[in-house]
């Protein structure tokens, strides 16, 4: 990296620089993905389907976004988008510009040089092998191995949330641009059960497995590298090989069907005032009970994630909806949605964070009318349909998927 670059990004924060320099590692022709999975063939095969992966051109969410950050769209000013780069192309190879100076120390104005080591093939590994385990040459795992064809040396910060929380704890508002970067989840991790127990992203989002790194090797305990995240396929046709890791990761939230009780109301007391354009949509979709009504509660647990959930990109939110038929007919409907919503023009501003903390739950209740059938959804979401219809990615990708169905008959 010239030494410039590597003078300015020293002084700025983790998510507003390059990972690291990887540079070229004795013992094998590059540094690719696709080259690390010739001998690391099923850790490649799993890596291949994973959000990581498509991270950059595959994320079509990201690449609208970065259109707009780059200042290439009416109304734009500036361009802040090596500030948005360094999460999805993390190595600075992976950089074909690098930033030596802000113009008046605006972040919207950066001065950039060629990257003289930049390399196109990998920058489309997106979050690859190199990102977590090339450095300055060197091969780095969670446990060491001098028997490897390439230099290999022992990092344990691969099995703690270093690892992670390096993108995804990037907070921070650029009052002077009008710019946020929003994502939280390290710090509701270290605030959760399962920070404070100890438990790491690793233990839920790499799962342990014993069999050889290396065809032909003894069996070894290693972890799983599908990074599944919510699991909304990035693009429509990604959705098949997609389907089976839903019975790996869970849901992260429970949704269940319960007689309403006392308990049920102190619950829904202490839940946060929902902002007003979500109780508008809440109060279009609400038909309430008329007759001879049983009153339910549809409790939704965030009982298997060690952070808040939804989590992530502020525009993702669950909705869950509870509706009962009655002769072919709507007799009851309620609808809530959790997340956090934002005004982003004229002044970003938060409107609401109704998103479920770690271990807590958030109620809806519900009336319906004996002998009715309730159907329960629950429904995951990337981003809210004003800003999917803004950049246009109907038939690009998808905005979310169902991940909850349930029936019952009420007596």
């Amino acid at each position: 990296m010239p030494p410039a670059a590597l003078e300015f990004y020293a002084g700025r924060a983790t998510f507003e620089r390059p990972v690291t320099v990887a540079g070229e590692v004795r013992g094998i022709p590059d540094i690719r993905s696709e080259t690390c999975g010739m001998c690391h063939t099923e850790i490649y095969a799993e890596w291949k389907i994973s959000t990581h992966a498509r991270a950059w051109l595959d994320d079509e969410q990201f690449q609208a976004e970065l259109v707009k950050s780059r200042g290439e769209t009416p109304g734009s000013d500036g361009d802040v988008s090596w500030l948005c780069v360094n999460c999805h192309t993390p190595a600075v190879e992976q950089l074909e510009r690098l930033v030596v100076g802000l113009e008046d120390g605006d972040i919207g104005k950066p001065i950039y040089v060629a990257n003289p080591t930049f390399d196109p093939k990998l920058q489309n590994d997106a979050i690859g092998c190199a990102t977590c385990h090339v450095e300055n040459g060197k091969i780095y795992g969670p446990w060491g191995n001098t028997r490897a064809p390439h230099p290999v040396a022992r990092r344990e910060s691969l099995l703690t949330e270093e690892a992670c929380t390096r993108c995804h704890q990037a907070e921070q508002f650029y009052e002077s641009r009008n710019l946020g970067c929003f994502f939280d989840t390290g710090e509701t991790w270290a605030a959760s059960p399962s920070g404070k127990a100890g438990e790491t992203c690793q233990s839920c989002h790499m799962p342990e497995v014993e069999r050889p790194l290396v065809a032909g090797l003894p069996a070894r305990k290693t972890r799983r590298h599908w990074f599944g995240g919510s699991l909304i396929p990035k693009k429509p046709e990604f959705a098949a090989e997609l389907e089976p890791l839903e019975e790996v990761f869970g849901e992260g939230v429970t949704i269940t069907v319960e007689p309403w009780t006392d308990a049920h109301q102190k619950i829904v007391d202490r839940q946060a005032v929902m902002s007003e354009p979500d109780q508008q949509v809440a109060e279009e979709k609400f038909v309430p009970c008329a007759r001879d009504c049983t009153t339910l509660a549809v409790v939704v647990r965030n009982d298997r994630a060690g952070h808040t959930m939804p989590t992530g990109d502020p525009e993702r939110h669950i909705d869950v909806v509870a509706e009962a038929t009655l002769d072919g007919e709507v007799v009851a409907r309620a609808f809530t949605r959790v997340g956090s919503r934002y005004e982003w023009w004229p002044k970003t501003r938060r409107l609401a964070d109704t998103r479920i903390k770690a271990g807590e739950a958030r109620v809806l209740r519900v009336e319906v009318p004996t002998g009715s059938g309730l159907v329960v959804t629950g429904w995951k979401y990337r981003m809210y349909e004003d800003a999917w219809d803004y950049h246009k990615l109907e038939g690009k990708s998808v905005r979310g998927r169902e991940f909850h169905r349930e029936v019952h008959s009420v007596k």
